[in-house]
């Protein structure tokens, strides 16, 4: 088996933030991130392991660790130890041949370097990545050096595992690991992997986003699905026709909105689940995302619809569209730090300019471009071609659906977001606005509920104790009593839909344990 861990218990003295500069991010993307989706791209891998402060960093982490299978585990008080506990970690829960060691914010590896050092490891007992001393180099006492004797040695690190977990020794003062391996054991040294850039200054990050703007420009339209694999799997697994005609068009249309929309730099965000999304720079509209999204997934003209319907004080800009290419171009908004504790007083004027919002009267005639959630949750009540905890699941369903039509009447149903958690909530200047709306006819409240709900999804600690604490919180803008039955509601409606949009059932096993703490 071949595992490569990824080292992010750093805290970054030298970088002078408080956040950890592995979760800064860099053309939209947190550093660690370009490591994860190198890593995720590697055919030859097996394992990731994430070795960080979990209490910390887990907020960073944890949605990207479920999307692609990977562990999260604890980190230590230094490099040395950090190591230690991956490699007695690697060692308890896996039977593992070679490992790959990368820095976090070493974010220029690629999948074909990965690929190369488990290559190289069917012969070797580790390879290290190796730099020429290209400056001069000096000793202290004056004494004259020889350069042509020296050599950097960095991550990413490769080793046989069995080796390296008999010999290493978390104390040892060496800094580097190879030497800690007997003397007579086969090390490779590799030199031909040049742009090995560390992040370790806050003016670095500018030289970084130069590196990757110019990396990921270098984009084959043609394969492009390939790289973003979440959402590559999810439509092979559902639409593997319609998948196949659409990627193909691609490689056309992309160039064809480029140029349409006067856009110069560009990366791809490959971890996205409902569509291609671009960071990009346009010369007309300046910094802004492009996004396309799959035709067979029923979402394009909802979302775009939604852009030019909602309230325009709590939405994201729409800058333009193209309806053929079912593409949209949103200006682009900062992240909003909005974990829930209690006192956001942004977040709550943030939701109160929602909830006024949707005082707006929509005409019904708008309401046919939009999904009825009332229909959806009552044909969830048909919709039992699954095995896995169907009759649990079945009964939620049930119970939600007869909750819901005792509750809500057509009067209460308005136009709402219908995704509004904290992932999808941004910042404008000085302003909370909304990204991603799925457009649903519903009672207003659910807005409120998907915020909620995705809090106690991702967050530990008591979840009936939790959500007293959030329900009591945004009693403020809403009814309580309201806000409780439709929190049930949506649980159930998210559930039912995690048993078709995921690989597993991790999702579903976790929504069925939040389930039943509040019930």
């Amino acid at each position: 088996m071949n595992i490569v861990a990824i080292l992010a218990n750093g805290v970054g003295a030298r970088f002078g933030s408080n956040i950890p500069k592995q979760f800064h991010k860099v053309n939209g993307k947190m550093v660690i991130e370009y490591v994860i989706e190198t890593i995720c791209d590697s055919s030859k891998t097996d394992k990731i392991v994430i070795a960080t402060n979990i209490e910390a960093n887990s907020v960073y982490l944890a949605d990207i660790c479920a999307q692609n299978d990977i562990d999260m585990i604890e980190g230590g008080s230094t490099r040395n130890q950090t190591l230690k506990n991956v490699i007695d970690y690697i060692d308890e829960n896996y039977l593992c041949e070679n490992l790959i060691v990368c820095d976090a914010v070493r974010p220029m590896i690629t999948s074909q370097l990965m690929d190369k050092y488990f290559d190289l490891l069917d012969d070797n007992d580790a390879v290290v990545t190796a730099q020429k001393i290209t400056d001069s180099l000096g000793c202290y006492d004056f004494t004259k050096v020889d350069r042509e004797r020296y050599y950097l040695m960095q991550s990413p690190e490769g080793f046989n595992f069995p080796l390296l977990a008999e010999h290493f020794d978390e104390n040892s003062p060496l800094t580097e690991v190879t030497q800690q391996l007997p003397e007579d054991s086969r090390i490779y040294l590799y030199f031909d992997f040049n742009n090995n850039f560390k992040l370790t200054y806050p003016a670095d990050l500018k030289y970084l986003e130069a590196l990757v703007t110019a990396r990921d420009n270098d984009v084959d339209f043609s394969k492009i699905l390939e790289s973003v694999s979440r959402l590559n799997r999810l439509l092979k697994t559902y639409y593997p026709h319609e998948v196949e005609n659409w990627s193909k068009t691609l490689e056309n249309s992309i160039p064809k909105l480029l140029k349409e929309w006067q856009i110069t730099e560009y990366n791809v965000i490959k971890s996205s689940h409902f569509g291609i999304i671009f960071l990009a720079k346009s010369v007309k509209y300046g910094k802004c995302v492009f996004k396309i999204i799959p035709p067979c997934i029923d979402r394009y003209t909802s979302e775009r619809s939604c852009y030019q319907s909602l309230n325009a004080s709590f939405m994201c800009e729409l800058y333009d569209y193209d309806d053929k290419c079912c593409a949209i171009l949103l200006e682009r908004c900062k992240d909003a730090d909005l974990q829930f504790d209690g006192s956001k007083e942004e977040l709550l004027n943030f939701f109160k300019r929602v909830m006024d919002s949707c005082e707006i009267t929509v005409s019904k005639d708008l309401f046919s471009q939009f999904k009825n959630y009332k229909e959806i949750l009552n044909d969830k009540l048909n919709q039992d071609n699954f095995e896995y905890k169907k009759d649990e699941i079945m009964g939620y369903v049930k119970q939600a659906a007869e909750l819901f039509n005792s509750t809500f009447s057509d009067d209460d149903f308005t136009l709402i977001h219908g995704d509004m958690h904290r992932y999808n909530i941004m910042k404008r200047n000085d302003e909370l606005v909304a990204i991603d709306p799925i457009g649903y006819v519903a009672p207003k409240e659910v807005d409120i509920v998907r915020y909620i709900a995705t809090e106690l999804c991702d967050n530990g600690g008591d979840i009936a104790q939790n959500v007293q604490e959030l329900l009591d919180f945004f009693s403020a803008v809403s009814d309580r009593d309201i806000l409780e039955k439709i929190l049930f509601i949506d649980i159930v409606f998210r559930l039912h839909n995690s048993l078709f949009e995921n690989e597993d059932y991790k999702l579903t096993d976790r929504w069925l344990s939040i389930l039943k703490a509040i019930v």
